[in-house]
């Protein structure tokens, strides 16, 4: 009789429709629209410690890539293959920017012996049930090339604060793979050892054990019962939406100086960083860091070949690197088209020769609209181009053109702003699933008529 998994003790049965399902979100993660500043965001920090060890212009391979997460890897020009169990996670990478995805299992992978630089997971290990986890690693060892190097960020337990997998019952242990998925976590120790099976040199470092993001805190206090102060868990259920973001800011920035002077943090048992090779190592914080594309790169060229006519030129702004959009814009989400959630007022800042007219998409979800229609105002550079009320639901394409002499006054420097007569919180619900965002409308497919997107100096 077959032995029983951790999924067959759970009672559950389609493994690849779990993880679709936990980790197919509505997140866009595309490296166009990473903002410098978000490399002190701790909820980045696992992707910014790969960016800063892989060399600029390698191949790299990622492990359980979900919908896409280190697709920040191609601002270093780096050519970047996903695998996944779930083929839906990896048409969510492959939109998100990766070059190439693949739904396979992860203890055979579709590829010929020697073919990246780097093997790279990322919370991903303790997803392995214990018996497979060495089968994955000698798919890790038979697909890197001679020299290179695996980088893992993995999640372990710690025996004293929670029960192991043996001493729970059915309902205890499908409550526990649920919160994430966890079947394989082992303690820090366990993961070293078994990677010295296959590698020669294997160096680690637990970290998270000063510096969580404020949605993690509270995960682990309320579903895995850690212990933290409760007028501390208190005061992060209160913060806003700025000011989580605010928080996980600072949070970041302490956990990056930590790698920044090598500073060794106490046992954990949460997290730790990995790195193996067959050849010595190098440094294990910032390898390779190089941080300049953060900052700026070329226009996407690609964007402006793509939407191109025969008589005018039209060029998206909605991925363009040049093009700035300040903080009256929410992180983009999935909303097809691909759109940017505004708060009261929003604006856009870009370059162009000339612009004949501005064309966009917009939708709102404001409550009670055809009782109270929802202003919305368009200005460019201070003047304003047009003014109406949304009071229906459902996409509208607006097209509003721009005067000869307002696009020559304005000197090839614009600034496209929009407002609104009021805002909304979608889900006001005092828990640490609320979502107390302010906002008015969505908008994509911002689109210029008749202009050419120049690089700033």
């Amino acid at each position: 009789m077959p032995k029983q998994t951790l999924y067959d003790r759970a009672g559950i049965a389609d493994v690849a429709e779990f993880y679709r399902t936990k980790f197919v979100s509505d997140e866009v993660l595309d490296n166009r629209y990473f903002k410098a500043l978000d490399r002190f965001d701790i909820r980045f920090a696992r992707t910014m410690w790969v960016y800063d060890n892989v060399r600029a212009g390698s191949s790299v391979l990622e492990l359980g890539c979900g919908v896409g997460m280190l697709a920040l890897m191609k601002r270093k020009g780096i050519t970047l293959t996903g695998v996944d169990l779930s083929a839906d996670c990896a048409l969510a990478a492959r939109r998100n920017g990766y070059d190439a995805t693949f739904a396979a299992e992860l203890s055979r992978l579709p590829f010929p012996p020697a073919s990246f630089d780097y093997v790279v997971s990322l919370d991903v290990l303790g997803h392995v049930e214990a018996e497979a986890k060495d089968a994955v690693l000698a798919e890790v060892k038979r697909v890197l090339r001679p020299g290179g190097v695996t980088l893992h960020g993995i999640e372990c337990t710690d025996q004293t604060a929670r029960k192991v997998y043996e001493e729970m019952n059915a309902e205890e242990l499908r409550r526990f793979i649920e919160i994430d998925g966890h079947v394989g976590l082992e303690e820090e120790q366990e993961h070293a050892a078994r990677f010295r099976k296959f590698f020669a040199h294997v160096a680690w470092e637990p970290r998270y054990t000063l510096c969580l993001s404020s949605e993690e805190f509270l995960k682990q206090a309320d579903q895995y019962g850690l212990p933290f102060e409760d007028d501390f868990l208190d005061y992060l259920r209160g913060l806003s939406f700025k000011e989580r973001r605010a928080f996980d800011i600072a949070m970041g920035y302490v956990f990056g100086k930590i790698s920044d002077l090598n500073l060794e943090l106490p046992k954990s048992g949460l997290y730790v960083f990995l790195k193996a090779s067959a050849a010595p190592l190098g440094p294990f914080y910032n390898e390779h860091r190089d941080r300049r594309a953060l900052f700026s790169a070329e226009p996407d060229r690609s964007v402006l070949s793509a939407t191109a006519t025969a008589e005018d030129e039209l060029v998206c702004l909605d991925r363009n690197l040049e093009v700035r959009f300040d903080d009256g814009w929410f992180e983009p989400n999935t909303l097809p088209p691909i759109a940017r959630w505004m708060g009261q007022r929003a604006g856009v800042k870009f370059r162009a020769a000339k612009v004949s007219e501005i064309r966009l998409d917009l939708t709102t979800h404001m409550p009670d609209l055809h009782a109270r229609p929802l202003g919305v105002e368009l200005f460019l550079n201070g003047e304003r181009l047009c003014a109406f009320s949304l009071w229906r639901y459902g996409w509208l394409e607006l097209r509003v053109p721009v005067s000869e002499d307002l696009s020559e006054l304005a000197n090839a420097e614009f600034e496209l702003e929009l407002r609104t007569d009021r805002t909304w919180q979608s889900r006001p619900v005092a828990d640490e699933t609320r979502d107390d965002r302010e906002l008015s409308i969505a908008v994509c497919n911002l689109v210029i008529q008749r202009s050419e997107v120049e690089v700033r100096d």
